[in-house]
């Protein structure tokens, strides 16, 4: 059930933690089979998921910040995500480089900044110190 106001709704279904499929309920075709990135097997992992999800929304929020300053979208993403150990089992370590083709540096950074306060995906992960957002002239992973 959709909360009020929203806007869109879907609901993913797991049912054998990180063996078999997630899918959306409701939605027949969109499936996919889930795996652990620590093993050997086929499927998609959390950290795709996570990967997926800030480079395809954060991205498409910077072309929403660079229209509203009459700027065409000129912007790429590498997300890299890792997962490592720490004291209580495993955490993600998740870096994302922005560059700018044309748009210099400093514009660039002013655009990210604009971007995190509206991209609802870097709303979420913005605040953990295991998170990193960095303007680059090259991509390093």
């Amino acid at each position: 059930m959709a909360v009020e106001g929203s806007l869109y709704h879907t609901e993913v279904v797991n049912e054998r933690g990180l063996t078999g499929q997630s899918y959306v309920r409701g939605n027949e075709g969109l499936s996919l089979g889930v795996s652990s990135s620590l093993v050997q097997s086929p499927g998609t992992n959390p950290e795709q998921f996570i990967g997926f999800a800030l480079s395809t929304c954060f991205n498409a929020t910077i072309g929403i910040v660079e229209e509203q300053h009459q700027l065409k979208h000129d912007s790429v993403i590498h997300t890299g995500v890792d997962i490592v150990k720490d004291t209580k089992g495993y955490k993600f370590v998740v870096r994302c480089q922005i560059m700018f083709h044309e748009i210099d540096n400093e514009k660039g950074k002013q655009m990210v900044a604009e971007a995190l306060d509206q991209c609802p995906v870097a709303k979420l992960l913005k605040g953990n110190e295991e998170v990193s957002f960095e303007v680059v002239d090259q991509f390093s992973f």
